[in-house]
């Protein structure tokens, strides 16, 4: 299951607040960008859903799938949920992103920058994790670590060595999908644009699920499962209901129609996912995202919520397999199921933390220099955007 992190891969979070023709998607870039400010109750709402899906891994997956020595008496079986959440922020953080630059190599490189190096040299890691029990039950072969570089491994039919990096892939390929609707200029009707792709992921994914059984192995329906997975089909409802908060936050059009469109997307969402959902709890969700792009929950802006938004990337990459080795060899030495768990969890919170602040955040920088060194020559009277996270 993020982080986003699927952990969401966004960093600092600040919200412009464009009149409707600066903010309209596609238009001309705007002379100057308008001032704005740091959102802290919607970065640190990645906190929430970073803590919801360790402790979902930790608890309910790792106990089906490899079992506790002895029960560990309770489970947190929410992990769904971390994942739409971060799906809705990131429809939301990305177009902020995306729509302030105005600036599309900016914002790919942003992506890219923040995400690819760390990815890489975790998926490297991997190979050395994935030789500890109860791992090794299962190799890596040469294919899978090789689709596994792409960030996109499912599209050329494999899975990903740590199988929470599923969230990963959508990420990367909602950047694409947003980069190409913003400078192909559909985005300049962004219910029109977002309506037609949830009629293709009303129609399309019912009918792959139902054609699946005796069909799974033809080569037509690897290549149309490949085509649901670059568009996204499974989830473009969450993205959009994120991308449509963030034209209602910057009062970009028609109010009834923007409602209508995150209506249309919950519908389609929970008509699709055969029931993994609760539509109250997306209800929730949509509510605690609005509430935190208006500044409307200040709890989260006390400082431990804030730090784990800061490690949640690193906390989504390098938990999972990590700490079920950790589990394992706890569990299995002796030591009780519920000391297992709570000396994992501080493990994987130090590991985020120091990966974070002694790895990624001095190559990010260094990186993020090195960009702009390369685009100042391009930006010379052009007014060109910084590059932030």
């Amino acid at each position: 299951m993020e982080s986003s992190a699927v952990a969401s891969a966004a960093s600092p979070i600040d919200v412009a607040s464009p009149s409707g023709d600066d903010a309209t998607a596609g238009g001309n870039k705007p002379a100057t960008l308008k001032p704005h400010k740091r959102i802290v109750e919607l970065d640190a709402l990645r906190a929430f859903a970073a803590i919801n899906l360790v402790m979902f891994h930790f608890t309910h997956v790792y106990d089906v799938k490899f079992g506790y020595v002895q029960p560990l008496g309770w489970q947190w079986p929410f992990g769904a949920y971390g994942t739409a959440m971060f799906f809705i922020l990131s429809g939301f953080v990305n177009s902020m992103s995306l729509m302030r630059r105005r600036q599309p190599a900016d914002f790919v490189a942003a992506r890219l920058i923040r995400i690819v190096p760390m990815f890489l040299i975790v998926i490297v890691a991997n190979l050395a994790v994935m030789t500890l029990p109860p791992l090794n039950e299962s190799t890596v072969s040469t294919g899978q670590f090789f689709a596994n570089l792409t960030l996109i491994p499912r599209v050329f039919g494999y899975e990903c060595i740590d199988p929470v990096m599923w969230t990963l892939q959508v990420e990367m390929l909602f950047y694409l999908l947003l980069v190409a609707m913003f400078t192909s200029g559909a985005l300049r009707n962004h219910v029109r644009c977002w309506g037609i792709l949830l009629v293709a992921s009303l129609v399309v994914c019912p009918l792959l699920d139902g054609l699946k059984t005796g069909h799974e192995g033809a080569g037509w329906f690897a290549a149309a499962s490949a085509i649901r997975h670059l568009l996204l089909l499974d989830f473009v409802p969450l993205f959009a209901i994120g991308f449509t908060l963030y034209q209602i936050k910057t009062g970009v059009g028609a109010m009834w129609k923007n409602i209508a469109l995150i209506a249309a997307a919950m519908f389609v969402f929970h008509s699709i996912d055969h029931g993994k959902h609760n539509p109250v709890a997306t209800l929730l969700i949509i509510g605690m995202v609005t509430m935190a792009a208006y500044g409307k929950i200040p709890v989260l802006r006390l400082k431990p919520f804030v730090f784990v938004s800061t490690i949640s990337y690193a906390l989504y990459l390098c938990h999972n397999n990590l700490g079920c080795a950790l589990i394992y060899r706890l569990n299995h030495g002796g030591y009780p199921s519920q000391v297992a768990l709570g000396v994992t969890l501080l493990f994987a919170f130090a590991v985020g933390t120091l990966v974070t602040t002694r790895m990624e955040q001095p190559m990010t920088r260094r990186l993020r220099e090195a960009w702009t060194r390369y685009r100042a020559p391009q930006r010379v009277g052009g007014g060109g955007a910084e590059l932030a996270a």
